[in-house]
């Protein structure tokens, strides 16, 4: 029989969602000087960082796409919590389970989409306007942040389906 450690597995996918957060923040805080230096050359009258906007391009959704495993394991994604609240506990529990599965779903159809898009990028070979930055290993690290949103919020599924059962939400700390 499968025996399943919760509490392990609840520290893993935390401590996974942090270290791409950070690496997204890491690419915030690259992009961040960045664009001081070149905010700093167009006030000296020097000229600006050759493809600037490229290395933005490439590197936004990097950093989008890093932060949303946390969000979704801190449950951040949007939610309506007074309509939960008034209804009850159980009807709460009802609610949560059923936003948990609907974004299931979304992640599930955004990785997909994005599977697309790295394909795409990779078989046209894109580059970025100005410096011609290859795309696609880029994307494919968006991609893959997405990509990992999947099992983490399918641990918020069960989750809320195991609070449903319980009718109390169990923290795995």
């Amino acid at each position: 029989m499968l025996s399943i450690n919760y509490e392990h597995l609840q520290r893993r996918l935390d401590t996974l969602s942090k270290v791409l957060a950070s690496v997204g923040f890491i690419f915030l805080v690259f992009i961040s000087f960045l664009t001081m230096f070149d905010a700093v050359m167009r006030w000296a009258i020097l000229p600006s960082i050759p493809g600037f906007l490229d290395w933005g391009r490439i590197m936004f959704p990097i950093i989008i796409c890093a932060v949303f495993p946390a969000v979704l394991m801190n449950r951040r994604n949007v939610s309506i919590k007074f309509l939960g609240s008034g209804l009850g506990a159980k009807p709460n529990a009802w609610l949560e389970c059923f936003a948990a599965i609907l974004t299931f779903a979304f992640f599930v159809l955004l990785a997909w989409q994005f599977i697309l898009t790295g394909i795409d990028v990779t078989v046209n070979t894109r580059v970025t306007g100005t410096v011609k930055i290859l795309v696609a290993p880029w994307w494919w690290i968006a991609t893959t942040f997405i990509i990992f949103c999947v099992p983490v919020q399918l641990w918020m599924v069960i989750k809320s389906f195991m609070a449903l059962k319980t009718g109390e939400e169990r923290k795995y700390d």
